[in-house]
């Protein structure tokens, strides 16, 4: 998965897809660190209003490539 591929949510009913933004770094203090992935969204924003929101890895698959 690389940016600018275009993503599927695994566990959305409706085929959620997005764009995908690259990868982002928890710094974890009493836990190690956590890595998830930054999805900007075509068709919803995040509870917070962003436009881009974070997802677990295993949660996303790609649909189409950018070559």
């Amino acid at each position: 998965m690389k940016p600018g591929d275009v993503v599927r949510n695994k566990n959305s009913e409706t085929g959620q897809t997005g764009l995908f933004m690259g990868m982002r770094i928890f710094k974890g203090r009493e836990h190690p660190d956590y890595t998830c992935a930054e999805v900007m969204w075509f068709d919803c924003t995040a509870p917070n209003g962003d436009i881009v929101s974070t997802i677990q890895t295993d949660l996303i698959e790609v649909v189409k490539e950018i070559v």
